[in-house]
């Protein structure tokens, strides 16, 4: 019967943990382990056993150097064969601060790097692939302890995602180019129109970079979505978008009170020019937007503008006024989170805040007057920082009023 492994065993670092195999040959039957220090004057491996069934020796190293046990195995026979065999296991010192971290070996991602004094590793991989390096780490000691670990960093494409990125209404009869907007994956992509339809007047999607235009015919609602696959290898990772779009008609000129537009409840889509901060004490403005509604007396309306959470592409920083037929601003308002049941403050807003903060505006307006007669009173819409330009979109969304 022999031991087969080498006299020498893998070494370790004191005051941690260990275990390593060792094995017999041409034993009869189970065997039995046992281990015994070499000789008086030869280091024990104390803090390690050996199970006496499967050959293990196992436990926290707790010598310093190199040490020595002899190993003993006995088989079943009768009467049993035993074998022995002597072993080292050299403990290492941990190593000491500061410590140094450098690649030595294989080959390390593209875009990464290691931080020479700490061992962490940053940046971003700019190829795909599974890269195997050898870090080695040594302290400050002369001579230095050195230890070496092998890395495998497995560089895969990220995730496929779709972008919200057509407005919610466009204008009849006004042409419109747009593109639905495909991240992460690994470029090329590919666009297709799965359910549902575009608008009447669109070209079909254009299949390589997701352009969708036309100039759209027809009123209405129009849900589809868009399927998007990308270039991995050997399976194309694939995501989509369902997108719903309202073709409206144009609300024309409507920057006096005289011109406003009459509206009702729903979403209008409009576009405003540059104006002069602050509001309260500036010049006429190049354009202001007025819209004509109609409440109850004693009701509530809630108006909203959607600009930045449509448009993210023209992050207009509307502000929002209401005011009556001689251009007063009123004073029966609630401001967007107030946990008040009061109508009592004055009727303009600039953000509705939030986390995340969102500049778009909102009022909720107590309609005065008479009980339940109508009355007609006036939303003012304008830019806040003066950086809008026509093209510049935003639209308005009334809810609770009567028809206009």
């Amino acid at each position: 019967m022999t031991i087969t492994e080498s006299s020498i065993l893998p070494p370790t670092l004191q005051n941690h943990s260990y275990s390593t195999a060792l094995h017999a040959t041409n034993g009869v039957g189970a065997v039995t382990w046992s281990i015994a220090p070499i000789s008086p004057t030869t280091l024990f491996v104390d803090g390690l056993t050996i199970d006496p069934n499967t050959g293990v020796v196992s436990g926290t190293a707790a010598f310093g150097g190199t040490a020595g046990f002899l190993a003993t195995v006995r088989d079943s026979s009768s009467p049993p064969r035993t074998a022995g065999k002597s072993f080292n296991i050299t403990a290492y010192s941990p190593l000491q601060a500061p410590l140094t971290y450098t690649i030595t070996g294989g080959s390390f991602p593209a875009g990464l790097k290691i931080n020479s004094h700490e061992g962490g590793i940053s940046g971003s991989a700019t190829a795909l692939g599974t890269y195997v390096s050898t870090i080695t780490i040594q302290d400050s000691f002369s001579p230095p302890e050195v230890v070496t670990a092998q890395v495998t960093i497995n560089v895969i494409p990220p995730t496929l995602s779709v972008a919200v990125s057509l407005p919610r209404s466009i204008l009849r009869n006004r042409p419109y180019s747009g593109r639905v907007v495909a991240s992460g994956g690994i470029p090329p992509y590919k666009f297709t129109l799965g359910a549902g339809s575009l608008p009447a007047g669109f070209s079909p999607i254009d299949p390589n970079t997701g352009r969708v235009s036309g100039t759209p015919t027809t009123l209405g609602n129009y849900g589809f979505t868009v399927n998007v696959s990308d270039s991995t290898t050997p399976v194309a990772q694939v995501g989509s978008t369902t997108f719903s779009i309202d073709i409206v008609d144009p609300i024309g000129r409507n920057d006096t009170i005289a011109s406003a537009t009459a509206v009702g409840n729903g979403f209008f889509q409009a576009s405003i020019s540059p104006y002069i901060d602050p509001p309260g004490s500036a010049p006429l403005p190049a354009d202001n937007d007025y819209y004509k509604v109609v409440g109850l007396s004693g009701s509530t309306v809630q108006l909203e503008t959607w600009a930045q959470r449509f448009f993210s592409g023209d992050p207009v920083d509307t502000v929002m006024e209401i005011v009556d037929g001689n251009n007063v601003r009123l004073a029966t308002c609630q401001q967007p989170g107030s946990a008040s049941n009061t109508f009592t403050s004055s009727c303009i807003n600039d953000d509705i805040g939030g986390n995340p903060y969102t500049l778009d505006s909102a009022l909720n307006f107590q309609v005065p007057g008479p009980a339940n007669t109508s009355t007609t009173f006036y939303v003012h819409i304008l830019d806040w920082r003066g950086d809008a330009r026509p093209d510049m979109s935003y639209s308005l969304h009334v809810s609770g009023a009567v028809g206009p």
